[in-house]
């Protein structure tokens, strides 16, 4: 295969040091050659920074950038501005992609003559091993389709909002000096990709599993804080707007999607440890839309527990019990 275009990789870093080495490697085993990656270490205080300094050093398409610590949005709007690609991924730096991914999914683009590649992913645990695979992107939908489709998706629970589930055309997310930029919140996939396949329009839909979605505890998606649930609503209202306003067809299945959002956001009040009364008050709020919302077949047998815990006021004292088992089988241990 002739490598012709450039493909840019932001990965932004910030206190990785255990898993850095393996998400890195992972770009440097690429059968497709033609990459430049760009890291943004984030205000890092462990031995982050040292280990990107080293691959800057021994390999040249690493270009690495150290930044005053400003969060995940902010970084990789910093390696979107300095990328230079034909072609933009994001990589998170504790997670790992498969050997041919870039090949295959610029091959693709140009062959379907699409803007964007949408893939599959696994999820894997905290030392990297292998969990399940997530819902195949491809089985309710064609190997190319419009964003209408894809949205349609995402708002019955089939697809999800990750970033790093896509590689994008730079056209897509960067025309001269306009960037379609990330909003500085936590959760902001579910801002930024919505409107990133909207952009698109076309897209090329893989089945193949090409990244590897480690699940660490104590990662800022796993650990809420009173910030994080406030983003988290922010992007739930923000979502639904945007239905509203560019996909009104598609507004019949927002509530399906809703549920699950509001049952994911209640959870997360719940492990506030420290009384908080705007918390409190949040969480009888969503209990209340979660109660009102008739959606509750459809959704996946997880949530549909979590639901009838919710409803019944069960949640938090069953939550609480199977906590408590976990953390004595693991002293067990």
């Amino acid at each position: 295969m002739i490598d012709e275009a450039l493909i840019s990789v932001i990965v932004p870093v910030y206190n990785v040091e255990k898993y850095l080495s393996k998400s890195l490697d992972s770009l440097l085993n690429q059968t497709y050659k033609n990459i430049e990656i760009i890291i943004v270490d984030d205000g890092s205080t462990d031995l982050s920074g040292k280990i990107v300094d080293d691959y800057s050093e021994s390999f040249s398409n690493f270009k690495v950038f150290h930044i005053v610590n400003r969060g995940l949005s902010e970084a990789r709007n910093y390696g979107l501005k300095k990328s230079k690609g034909e072609y933009i991924f994001f990589l998170d730096p504790d997670d790992w992609i498969e050997k041919n991914l870039f090949e295959v999914a610029i091959t693709r683009m140009n062959k379907d003559e699409t803007n964007l590649f949408l893939m599959n992913f696994s999820f894997v645990s905290g030392e990297g091993e292998y969990i399940k695979k997530n819902r195949n992107v491809r089985t309710n939908i064609s190997a190319i389709c419009s964003t209408d489709v894809i949205i349609k998706e995402i708002l019955l629970n089939h697809v999800q909002c990750f970033v790093w589930q896509l590689v994008i055309r730079r056209s897509v997310v960067m025309n001269g000096n306009i960037r379609h930029t990330f909003k500085d919140i936590m959760y902001e996939d579910v801002i930024w990709t919505p409107k990133t396949l909207q952009l698109a329009k076309s897209i090329s839909v893989s089945e193949n599993y090409f990244y590897n979605y480690r699940q660490r505890r104590h990662s800022i998606v796993h650990v809420a804080t009173i910030r994080s649930i406030e983003d988290r609503k922010f992007g739930i209202d923000n979502f639904g707007d945007f239905i509203k306003k560019y996909y009104p067809n598609l507004q019949r299945y927002l509530g399906i999607w809703h549920l699950a959002a509001l049952i994911h956001l209640y959870a997360m009040c719940t492990t506030i440890k420290k009384h908080h009364n705007e918390v409190a008050q949040l969480q009888q709020h969503v209990r209340k839309q979660i109660r009102l919302n008739k959606n509750v077949s459809k959704l996946k047998v997880v949530d549909t527990v979590k639901y009838f815990l919710i409803v019944t006021r069960l949640f938090v004292p069953v939550t609480s019990v199977t906590r408590n088992i976990k953390k004595f089988l693991t002293e067990l241990q």
